[in-house]
């Protein structure tokens, strides 16, 4: 046994994670896309994943209500014992103390119930249940649409934020190079200490935006990792993404796309719907319900119930029965209201939300179109910006100018970098914003 344990342990030891199913995490493909992490995401993500067996759930709701049209078959057996021997005595004549029934009684009985009019309460729960499977469908296709906005943006930010700690590391190496200069010059006594100074200052502040920087993308890393459904700090290399615009359509154009395809929109259209199916259901209480149903049982001493000396050991039926519910407190009448009152409560929430998802398109429409402008104004501005640097270096070389405007041409210069690129991903994300206010691609 022994020996039996030792060549487990090293079986399992020498067995690659990925033979043990779960065990090993999934990685995706390296260096990732952006269209590759939105469908590792939507492959791995465990909330959209959920929201799979919400779909799943609602199936089976309109199975439920599907079987209610069709006939119900019981069975049942009892047994019973009496303490005495029932007899029955009949005054006047000889019959004293006869028995009628026998004592020990075995019965098995089989009924068969098909509804035949209900008041349109099967119909309605039925067509109710259908609307619900309908309504967790949008829910999960806005599961899917909010999943792959938060992928795109997220993988965006990363980027940006991979570019922005390139820009404060550079920021702060130029500094540091403007204070060895600073330092060399006070000390051949041609520039003030305060030159040494504000260098000192400089590159303080720029460290500490270094840190900052370096801090955000560590967190948008783990937040896209998060989405993906891996490990938080797992390093994932990132491919990029190519400069692109998308025609834009008109903003008519765009209300008319967002109202025939946002799954928030259409989910609430089908939840009217659902509400109307209820209502008509719980109007059947007004109704009689009209079954048909047949039985057979049998009823004796012994187990099968087949000896009965004092009655039939067996026999059948079949009718018809109506149930109808004269008074109940208002109890129908209740339900009825109440879905009333949820019906105009919907209709209100689909006319709140249509005007929610118009200003949503508005407001993305507006961002992409200023953050596409922003591209060529920071381009310039960076442009501008390099050349500021490289004069004011020069000037400051040949004593017209002074130190603090070359440490402000060097910020002027990360801080143009900051808004191009931070324009450039601005564009793309805007892009994601309005994608997913139409719930459909520009393209």
């Amino acid at each position: 046994m022994k020996r039996l344990s030792v060549i487990l342990v090293l079986f399992c030891l020498s067995t690659p994670l990925a033979a043990w199913g779960k065990s090993a995490p999934n990685t995706p493909p390296q260096p990732l896309t952006q269209e590759a992490a939105v469908k590792f995401a939507l492959e791995h993500n465990q909330a959209y994943r959920a929201a799979f067996e919400d779909v799943s759930a609602s199936r089976e709701e309109v199975n439920e209500a599907r079987a209610d049209f069709f006939p119900k078959v019981n069975g049942s057996y009892m047994y019973e014992r009496w303490g005495y021997q029932p007899f029955a005595s009949v005054p006047g004549t000889a019959f004293i103390n006869a028995p009628f029934a026998i004592q020990t009684e075995n019965m098995w009985e089989v009924d068969v119930i098909q509804p035949l009019f209900t008041g349109f309460e099967l119909e309605s729960k039925y067509k109710a249940s259908k609307a619900g499977l309908k309504i967790s469908k949008y829910d999960l296709e806005k599961a899917r649409l909010d999943l792959t906005r938060d992928v795109r943006v997220a993988y965006l930010q990363t980027l940006l934020a991979r570019k922005l700690v390139q820009v404060a590391r550079d920021n702060v190496a130029s500094l540091e190079v403007q204070k060895k200069n600073a330092q060399a010059n006070y000390k051949q006594g041609v520039a003030a200490r305060n030159d040494v100074l504000k260098a000192d200052v400089a590159l303080a502040d720029a460290v500490q935006r270094e840190r900052q920087t370096v801090k955000q993308l560590i967190v948008l890393r783990a937040t896209l990792n998060q989405y993906m459904g891996i490990s938080l700090d797992k390093k994932i290399a990132l491919a990029g993404i190519q400069e692109k615009r998308s025609l834009i359509p008109r903003l008519d154009r765009l209300y008319l796309i967002a109202e025939a395809k946002r799954p928030e929109y259409l989910a609430l259209h089908e939840s009217i719907k659902q509400a109307e199916d209820y209502r008509t259901a719980a109007e059947g209480g007004y109704y009689p319900h009209v079954s048909a149903f047949a039985e057979y049982f049998r009823q004796g001493e012994n187990f099968s119930g087949s000896n009965n000396p004092y009655t039939n050991s067996h026999n059948a039926a079949i009718g018809v029965k109506m149930d109808w519910n004269l008074f109940e407190g208002g109890k129908t009448r209740a339900a009825v209201l109440k879905w009333d009152y949820r019906l105009r409560g919907l209709e209100d929430r689909r006319t709140n939300l249509l005007q929610r998802i118009d200003l949503q398109v508005k407001d993305a429409l507006k961002q992409l179109q200023v953050a596409r402008a922003n591209i060529n104004t920071s381009r310039t501005a960076l442009r501008q910006a390099k050349e500021n640097e490289r004069i004011t270096t020069i000037q400051y070389k040949e004593q017209v100018a002074i130190f603090l405007d070359v440490l402000n041409a060097e910020v002027f210069l990360a801080q143009s970098r900051a808004n191009f690129y931070q324009s450039v991903y601005g564009y793309q994300i805007a892009k994601a914003e309005l994608e997913r206010a139409i719930a459909a691609p520009l393209e």
